[in-house]
């Protein structure tokens, strides 16, 4: 199974607007969403703890105490690791986008079948 790093590469997502890819691997399934959040959470306070604080302490000591400087390190750091939970969540969720996408497509294609015979009817 391809790994792929941006939506527009994945197969699933080709020939979707940027807003419809977005709404599909951001809205969609909701409930694999929280739970990715909540070990994102739990990745990003562990890290900031055992592996940022040291890591600015050993080459940077005192650091810290600048909040401004401190804050930006951060920050870079929690969407580094968003980036990361998104490329990972696009890729396991592939099959499912699959599935949404074609149930989708069938909703779409019933529709206009159903206004097709409207109009013949009328």
């Amino acid at each position: 199974m391809a790994f792929y790093f941006r939506a527009d590469d994945v197969p699933e997502l080709r020939g979707l607007s940027k807003w419809d890819q977005r709404v599909l691997l951001r809205g969609t399934f909701l409930r694999e969403r929280a739970i990715s959040t909540l070990v994102l959470l739990l990745i990003v306070i562990g890290s900031i703890q055992f592996v940022i604080n040291p890591l600015v302490e050993s080459l940077a000591p005192g650091f810290r105490n600048n909040t401004l400087g401190y804050a930006a390190v951060l920050i870079v750091w929690l969407l580094a690791l968003m980036s990361a939970r998104d490329i990972v969540m696009m890729n396991i969720l592939r099959p499912k986008i699959a599935a949404k996408r074609a149930e989708k497509q069938a909703a779409e294609l019933a529709a206009a079948k159903a206004a097709n015979e409207g109009d013949a009817a009328g």
